[in-house]
C-alpha cells in the first residue's frame, strides 16, 4: 500500500466520530435553547471544545448542521415515551400529558422536545430541514400509535391516527405558547388548561 492509499487508523476514525458526536450534542442543545439563528458555527465548536476549522471535516455548512442536530435532539422523546410505556394502558395518555405539559419542561428547552423548540423556525427552514421535521413527526406518531393503539387490532386506524395527532398537537402547541408569553402566570395557565383539556378527552 502506497502513501496515497493509506487509510485512517481505527483510533483516528473513532476520534473523528467522537468529535462529530460532540458537535451534534452541542448543536442539538443550542438549537432547542436558542434556535438556529441564535448561534454561529464558532459558538457550537466552542461549546463542543473543538477548533472552528475542524467543523468543515464533518459538515458542509450550518444548514446541514442544523438538520443533523435536529435529528439528534430526540432524547426527550425517548424518555417521555418510555415513562408512558411502563404505565397500565388506561394511564398512558394522562402520563404522556403530565410528562410533557409541565413547568420543568417549559423552563429547560435545551433538554426538552425538539418539536416545541423548533417548529416555528423550521416552518421557514430549508427543504432538507422541513423533511427532517416531517420524518420525526411521522416517527413520533407511529410510536404513539403503537403505544396507545388497540393491542388486539380492533381499533379503527383513522380514529387512532386522529387521536395521536391531536395529542401531539395539543402538547407541542401548548408548550410553544407557554414559552412564548412573557407573563409567568399566563404561561402556567396555558399549561394547566391544556393538561385539563387533554385529560377530559375520551380514552
Amino acid at each position: 500500500m502506497n502513501a496515497k492509499e493509506h487509510k485512517p487508523s481505527g483510533k483516528r476514525a473513532e476520534s473523528k466520530d467522537e468529535s462529530r458526536q460532540r458537535i451534534l450534542a452541542a448543536a442539538a442543545d443550542m438549537l432547542r435553547e436558542e434556535g438556529g439563528g441564535g448561534f454561529s458555527v464558532a459558538d457550537v465548536m466552542a461549546r463542543a471544545g473543538l477548533t472552528h476549522g475542524a467543523f468543515y471535516s464533518h459538515f458542509p455548512d450550518k444548514d446541514a448542521l442544523i438538520e443533523a442536530a435536529f435529528r439528534a435532539a430526540f432524547n426527550y422523546r425517548e424518555s417521555w415515551l418510555a415513562a408512558a410505556e411502563s404505565a397500565p394502558a388506561h394511564e398512558r395518555v394522562p402520563r404522556l400529558l403530565k410528562g410533557y405539559l409541565n413547568a420543568k419542561h417549559r423552563d429547560r428547552p435545551a433538554a426538552g422536545c425538539a418539536f416545541a423548540a423548533c417548529a416555528q423556525e423550521f416552518a421557514h427552514g430549508t427543504a432538507d430541514q422541513r423533511r427532517a421535521f416531517a420524518d420525526e413527526i411521522e416517527t413520533t406518531l407511529n410510536r404513539l400509535t403503537a403505544l396507545l393503539g388497540d393491542k388486539d387490532g380492533n381499533a379503527d386506524a383513522a380514529s387512532c391516527e386522529s387521536e395521536v395527532i391531536g395529542l401531539l398537537s395539543l402538547c407541542v402547541g401548548a408548550m410553544s405558547l407557554a414559552r412564548a408569553v412573557d407573563d409567568p402566570a399566563l404561561s402556567n395557565r396555558i399549561l394547566e388548561a391544556a393538561l385539563t383539556y387533554g385529560r377530559q378527552q375520551p380514552a
